[in-house]
């Protein structure tokens, strides 16, 4: 009796605290993606290449419309970006950092025969947590462990991002595909420390598929059953 009366409790708060006036529609979920191209923009200019991802990103997301066609979305996600670089005139060499990253959108959707088609722009903050570096001396790439220094390497990243994408709302839950661009505003090294460039700023390109459920159709029926 006092289990039930305090899962009550606990769900009249949730009530309490999730908008549940007019169309308001709450999705939590998770998703997986790709960044197939991720480079730095360098100033003095460096022929930096793109570095082709090799590890998939996941991450958790919360969708939250207030409104048909508008709304705000929410991500945690580990990412992985990189870039390649000439290395004394005859090898390459290339850098890549692992992230966690926390993007914010607005989001537009328009409805087209049950499919949402959506655009999105926003900003997101992230954090190095960790690198690795090689250089292909040998022939072969080989990437060892880079050693972040608090003087030198720049571990917080900041910028834009957007892009598009579809979803489909099912009786079980949505599935939503991303594609997004991102280009950052923190540069990678600290251009006051020797031999570091003046700009070192992130570029990547990201495909994703999400899945979400949408909590608001839960709490609707919680408040149903606890009404009766």
């Amino acid at each position: 009796m006092l289990k039930e009366l305090m899962i009550k409790r606990y769900l009249t708060i949730l009530l309490v605290i999730i908008p549940t006036l007019g169309w308001a529609q709450l999705y939590v979920g998770f998703k997986a993606g790709y960044s197939p191209l991720s480079n730095i923009s360098f100033k003095p200019s460096v022929k930096s290449t793109p570095f082709y991802g090799n590890k998939p990103d996941f991450g958790l997301i919360v969708k939250y419309f207030d409104q048909k066609w508008f709304g705000l979305q929410a991500e945690v996600n580990y990412n992985q970006r990189g870039y390649n670089a000439p290395y004394k005139d005859t090898y390459k060499l290339r850098q890549v950092n692992n992230y966690v990253e926390a993007p914010f959108f607005t989001q537009l959707r328009f409805n087209m025969v049950g499919v949402h088609l959506h655009v999105q722009a926003g900003f997101y903050v992230a954090y190095l947590l960790s690198a690795k570096q090689g250089v292909d001396t040998t022939g072969t790439m080989v990437l060892k462990t880079y050693n972040l220094d608090l003087l030198r390497d720049n571990r917080f990243d900041y910028g834009l991002i957007g892009g598009g994408g579809l979803s489909k709302e099912f009786k079980w839950g949505v599935i939503q595909l991303d594609v997004r661009f991102l280009y950052g505003y923190g540069d990678l090294y600290k251009h006051k420390y020797r031999d570091m460039p003046d700009q070192s700023k992130a570029i990547v390109q990201n495909v994703s598929i999400s899945y979400m459920y949408n909590l608001s159709n839960l709490f609707k029926r919680q408040k149903q059953e606890i009404n009766q």
